[in-house]
């Protein structure tokens, strides 16, 4: 009789395992982020909101524009990071020609999760230059390279001259990561 019993309680003891492992597995949060944007999936535009002027202010001025980075596929993305921001003359890429923008470390990148047709945004803090600085560039498009991605989109530049600073000790022209 006793091993009897025995018997019983493990097959007892094994059809309670197998019937709440499933039920603990369908309550844990699901760890899985979409893809990484990719740059032909995103339209990126100029919005409101920046103390930048259209033409610039030509005083030497730190200033700030926002773009906004849209998700035009048809499925979520991510983003994280620092998009790269290069402004350029005409078609130069390289060279006294060109200034690109540096990272904003103080604020950390976070994952920014966007669904299709949603939007984040990121933050482009700029110098203003003067026309009588032999240290600036008049750039007529930024080339900006989302987080995560070698292809860039150019905008067109509306805010003027830019004093270069790539060889600056403490750079007063950078990019923060991608927010929400």
């Amino acid at each position: 009789m006793r091993i009897h019993v025995r018997a019983a309680a493990l097959v007892s003891v094994g059809i309670l395992t197998i019937t709440t492992a499933p039920a603990l597995a369908a309550n844990q949060p699901s760890a899985v982020q979409p893809a990484p944007c990719r740059t032909s999936n995103l339209a990126l535009n100029w919005t409101s909101g920046g103390t930048a002027k259209p033409g610039g202010t030509h005083t030497e001025e730190q200033v700030n524009a926002f773009v906004a980075v849209k998700n035009t596929g048809t499925g979520a993305c991510t983003l994280r990071g620092y998009p790269k921001v290069t402004l350029k003359m005409g078609t130069e890429t390289q060279g006294e020609q060109t200034e690109t923008f540096f990272p904003q470390t103080s604020k950390k990148p976070k994952t920014v999760k966007l669904n299709s047709g949603a939007t984040a945004r990121f933050t482009v803090t700029f110098l203003s230059g003067k026309e009588s600085d032999d240290n600036i560039i008049d750039p007529g498009v930024a080339a900006i390279t989302p987080p995560g991605n070698t292809k860039a989109k150019e905008l067109r530049w509306l805010w003027g001259q830019v004093q270069k600073q790539e060889a600056a000790t403490h750079p007063g022209n950078y990019v923060s990561p991608v927010y929400r």
